[in-house]
């Protein structure tokens, strides 16, 4: 559930976010939802089913066990009204992503992301073969 379609899953939602004006995605891996559900449209409908299941296979593959996990999530937030320009005019925004997961002694392990991401969807727009530039003639869209 990294790519799909046309564009990777963060570009996606990025697009949704910006359609939309909600900055903030959160999945429940207890519960396999993701909200807002106006974030997970298709082609990303499937997102937070998909993740969750990882999430569980990474806790059994670590030898670990369902039944100590009380509770985790992962919220994925862009900042909407902050961006700075990308190749071909495509503006990036900044996004933070943070996972959380309490195990059932109350302890609280957190990871957090950040960085900047852009719609790769437009930018391809700008990769189709042009009829009169020999050099496009071979590119891969």
């Amino acid at each position: 559930m990294n790519y799909v379609s046309d564009d990777y899953t963060m570009g996606h939602i990025l697009r949704l976010a910006r359609e939309t004006g909600l900055q903030t995605l959160t999945i429940d891996f207890a519960t396999g939802e993701g909200k807002p559900t106006e974030l997970l449209r298709d082609p990303i409908s499937a997102v937070p089913h998909w993740y969750t299941k990882m999430f569980w296979n990474l806790v059994t593959s670590s030898g670990s066990d369902r039944t100590l996990v009380q509770s985790a999530t992962l919220t994925l937030r862009y900042e909407l009204e902050r961006t700075r320009p990308h190749r071909h005019g495509v503006a990036q925004s900044p996004y933070t992503c943070d996972v959380s997961i309490f195990d059932t002694r109350g302890k609280n392990y957190c990871a957090h992301f950040e960085g900047w991401w852009h719609v790769e969807r437009a930018e391809r727009a700008f990769r189709r073969t042009q009829w009169w530039n020999p050099i496009t003639w071979f590119r891969r869209t």
